[in-house]
């Protein structure tokens, strides 16, 4: 009678141990290959969902300056508007790093002044944030009475910015334009 119930031991089973290791080995491999491709794109997408955070918070400051623009008659109105804790200043001149094809015409009548605040990560106002909002007000006014609207009165075209401190590109910008002059 066979007692091992008729196995037998010999070059056959020293194999099948080799092919459960190879086996076991390549199964490993593909985990952490998998694992870290999931690694990375939760990565990407944490990183995208900071950006989408941030633009959406750039398209709040920019609708908000718009507002201010509308409501105001000069720039230093919109300083008022929009300055807290200190977080305004009005620059002299607008940027040439601006100076786009819209902006150009108003450089060449004498450049525009412009507004920049300054915001903290969480988008509160602080003096000195690493996000800011430039407000260029560029009137287009002769400052002749002409077509029944008083000296002084006019559109006032506006760029807003919304940047970062360390980006070279901004994160929103915004056109407006708004009639100035009238009560």
């Amino acid at each position: 009678m066979i007692e091992d119930g008729g196995r037998t031991r010999g070059k056959r089973a020293g194999n099948r141990g080799t092919a459960f290791y190879i086996e076991a080995l390549l199964l490993t491999a593909v985990f952490a290959v998998v694992i870290l491709t999931l690694a990375r794109v939760f990565v990407w997408s944490g990183q995208k969902g900071r950006d989408a955070a941030l633009l959406t918070g750039a398209v709040h400051l920019a609708e908000n300056g718009a507002e201010a623009v509308a409501a105001s008659r000069s720039l230093e109105q919109v300083r008022e508007l929009l300055e807290e804790n200190g977080n305004a200043e009005i620059v002299t001149r607008f940027a040439e790093s601006n100076s786009e094809a819209a902006v150009e015409g108003a450089v060449e009548k004498g450049g525009a002044d412009t507004l920049r605040v300054y915001y903290d990560d969480a988008l509160n106002p602080v003096p000195g944030g690493a996000i800011w909002m430039d407000i260029a007000w560029m009137p287009e006014s002769s400052g002749e009475e002409s077509d029944g609207a008083p000296g002084g009165a006019g559109l006032v075209k506006s760029v807003i910015t919304v940047g970062r401190a360390e980006a070279e590109e901004p994160v929103y910008r915004l056109e407006t334009e708004v009639f100035v002059g009238l009560d």
